[in-house]
């Protein structure tokens, strides 16, 4: 029988509906497909087999459907099917009113969006979002046997939001687990106000770790996150973290965490840490910034940074800083001014310190002008008062006053700087000469900076002391860069490309005494070389080859011109065999007291096979890293090895890593300092595994500098749709 109908129904609804038709939007269109369909009455249509009606959003697939075109009503029974864009479920029977939204389902089935899936004797649809279920289960997994679900005697849903269950029980497979008498159960993949999966373990450091949060999203611009640390061994730590996104230039961020810490190795025990980063745009091109993070003392995140609620990057160098500041932008001009606080803490034979810098307050013009015809102009100037301060923490053993504090610095410093250059587009490269001149003065107000008087460079430029007071130093340079165009040539399977350039540089040979080390730009570089790179890439499908060459003459040396010669190797090929190598090679040339032939050496290899099993192994030696004791923990060698295997759902992977210092480039002096190993389960919904870490490390407390040996153990599991943890549980350190 052909297909009687395509719901164009439409006419025939205009003339029956008669004054109804006037409440039904006239966006709102309808269409109906059937092997038959009958008018029953006046506002009744039968449609049978393979029924299809689309109506808004939905879409009913049925055997058979009834529908009422006055009080849109649809009854839709065997092998029902229902689909929309956050749903997709199989019923033995649905009735479902169009205009309200609403219906009934039995012995229902089938996907939920974002993640879940739900089967239940009945459901009731209460509104355009909202359901009542009775008799079901729900779980991220597919299948009639789910890995895991919950199941309820009823529950109050509402797609986007949570779905409330009375006395429920998780299954493992078709097995009660726990039963809980009432769950709220996430059906949404929008944040959402609850609790979220907490920290717990053990540390024979911290002792009973608790580390429970919970997440408060009153809107989708803004949240909130509080918690509290308990560590059995070091006491409570209130915790607070808030976010504001007000447009896409105005943000603002806060985190901060306290303790009293009664068993503190640092030197003191109140122990806390804030995090800021708040940048507000008043008005078009002037911004408003706040930004920093700061902790009370210089152990604070090797002890606490694994539980910390801050959501910043790592800080391997201890450094700490707090700045608030204003700034305006236009095209010839960026302009700041402000107030920066910078902290650092280092370790030392004897204990640790810390210096302080105050910037009160900074300055700061520059910009790139691009604007200007032929040429680029970059240009800076600068202020800034200076205070800075050293303090010297002694451990116990080592003085009986723990704290010296050295005399303070003051500096009022001004600097400015320009540089011109013009890209020349020529036939064969692109040819860019340049020049720069500078212009550095500091003023010292408590600590004189030498002896001399005055002091003059040989070359362009110097250095000249007045009254051990003041000190002013002028520098230029010229440059010129060809980048010859790219030559290249498409073959049938793949693509070779050639890149040259020229790259000549002077800058004068300046001394640097008597000059503070705050700021990097004030170091000259000494420079009357030129180098020459050569870029040769090969790109095919799936596989790439990249090998760059670089090499430099000195022609104001007379010893030592040649420069090292710098090279770099990257291919990939089918993702299964992978290569980083970067080599400064010094092969010409008597070398210096403490120079190498090698001074930088690194090669990564990675092997994958079958995407079953994978290998990688790194090595790095840098002569540039000089050890000024045999005591200092400095290291110029490590070697790092990892590896991993997949079979069928379990993963295995480990790492091991070794450093050490070397005279050398050699795997001699090398010992252990950091070993991994992880296995984890990965099934269709739900992964669970266990990692260890171990790492070997230098402390230097209070009490005097030691070895310590930690032992960190983890769990890692992850539930679809529900989110993913990896929790401490074990911490064993050893000294």
């Amino acid at each position: 029988m052909a297909k009687t109908l395509i719901l164009s129904i439409l006419l025939l609804f205009s003339i029956s509906l008669n004054i109804y038709a006037q409440n039904i939007s006239m966006q709102d269109t309808y269409t109906l497909e059937a092997d038959q369909v009958s008018r029953v009455g006046e506002d009744t249509y039968v449609a049978t087999g393979n029924v299809i009606l689309k109506a808004k959003d939905l879409e009913f697939k049925a055997d058979k459907l009834t529908y009422n075109s006055k009080t849109q009503e649809i009854d839709a029974e065997g092998s029902v099917h229902l689909i929309s864009s956050v749903q997709e479920l199989k019923a033995e029977k649905i009735t479902y009113n169009i205009s309200k939204e609403t219906g009934t389902a039995e012995n229902i089935q089938g996907f939920l969006a974002p993640f879940n899936y739900i089967c239940a004797k009945k459901m009731h649809k209460t509104g355009p979002t909202t359901f009542n279920v009775y008799d079901a289960k729900i779980s991220t997994c597919s299948g009639r046997v789910p890995d895991w679900s919950v199941s309820m005697y009823s529950g109050n849903m509402e797609l986007g939001g949570y779905m409330q269950v009375n006395h429920a029980t998780t299954n493992i497979l078709d097995t009660p687990f726990v039963y809980i008498p009432k769950l709220f159960y996430p059906v949404s993949t929008k944040r959402q106000t609850g609790l979220l999966v907490p920290i717990i373990g053990y540390s024979n450091d911290m002792g009973m770790i608790g580390n429970f949060r919970y997440f408060i999203a009153p809107d989708i611009d803004y949240d909130f996150t509080v918690g509290l640390g308990l560590y059995s061994e070091r006491g409570v730590q209130p915790q607070f973290e808030a976010r504001y996104a007000m447009n896409n230039e105005s943000h603002f961020y806060l985190a901060g965490e306290y303790i009293h810490d009664f068993n503190s190795e640092s030197n003191i025990k109140d122990r806390w840490r804030t995090t800021l980063s708040n940048n507000y745009v008043p008005i078009k091109n002037l911004s408003l910034n706040i930004s920093g993070d700061y902790a009370s003392d210089y152990l604070y995140l090797r002890d606490y940074s694994d539980y910390s609620i801050a959501n910043i990057n790592k800080n391997d160098m201890n450094m700490f800083f707090a700045e608030t500041s204003i700034k305006y932008t236009n095209d010839f001009i960026d302009a700041k001014i402000g107030y920066r606080r910078d902290m650092q803490f280092r370790d030392t034979a004897t204990g640790f310190n810390s210096t302080i810098v105050e910037h009160q307050p900074s300055f700061r013009v520059n910009k790139i002008i691009k604007d200007i015809p032929y040429i680029f102009l970059e240009y800076d100037l600068s202020y800034n008062r200076i205070a800075a301060s050293r303090n010297v923490y002694f451990a116990n053993n080592a003085k009986p006053n723990n704290i010296n504090q050295n005399q303070n610095e003051l500096y009022n410093r001004f600097g400015a700087y320009s540089k011109i250059y013009t890209p020349i587009d020529a036939k064969i490269a692109t040819i860019t000469p340049s020049a720069y001149i500078g212009y550095v003065l500091w003023n010292t107000e408590n600590t004189p900076f030498s002896d001399t008087i005055g002091y003059e460079s040989l070359d362009f430029g110097g250095v000249y002391f007045i009254n051990n007071e003041l000190a002013y130093k002028y520098y230029g340079g010229i440059g010129l860069t060809v980048a010859f165009k790219e030559i290249y040539r498409n073959y049938e399977n793949f693509r070779h490309s050639i890149n040259n350039r020229l790259i000549f540089g002077y800058s004068p040979k300046i001394e640097q005494n008597g000059i503070p080390d705050f700021f990097s730009d004030d170091i000259t570089k000494y420079e009357g070389a030129v180098y020459y790179e050569f870029i040769n890439t090969l790109i095919g499908n799936n596989w790439n080859v990249n090998f760059n060459i670089k090499q430099g003459y000195d022609m104001l040396q007379e010893e030592n011109a040649v420069l090292p010669l710098e090279t770099k190797l990257y291919f990939n090929i089918f993702n299964y065999l992978y290569n980083t190598t970067e080599i400064y090679y010094k092969h010409s040339g008597p070398l210096k007291k403490g120079e190498h032939r090698f001074q930088y050496f690194t090669n990564t290899t990675g092997i994958k096979f079958l995407k079953y099993f994978y290998f990688e192994g790194s090595y790095t030696y840098d002569t540039r890293i000089y050890r000024a004791s045999p005591n200092s923990n400095i290291n110029n060698t490590k070697v790092n090895l990892s590896a991993g295997i997949n079979i069928w759902r379990f993963a295995l992977t480990g790492g091991y890593e070794w450093a050490g210092y070397n005279e050398t480039m050699s795997v001699n002096n090398l010992i252990p300092t950091t070993r991994n190993i992880a296995l984890l389960y990965n099934a269709e919904c739900w992964s669970l595994g266990a990692k260890a870490d171990f790492s070997d490390y230098i402390v230097n407390s209070i009490d005097g500098k030691y070895k310590r040996n930690e032992a960190k153990f983890y769990l890692m599991f992850s539930l679809k749709g529900l989110g993913d943890s990896t929790i401490e549980f074990l911490n064993i350190d050893q000294e």
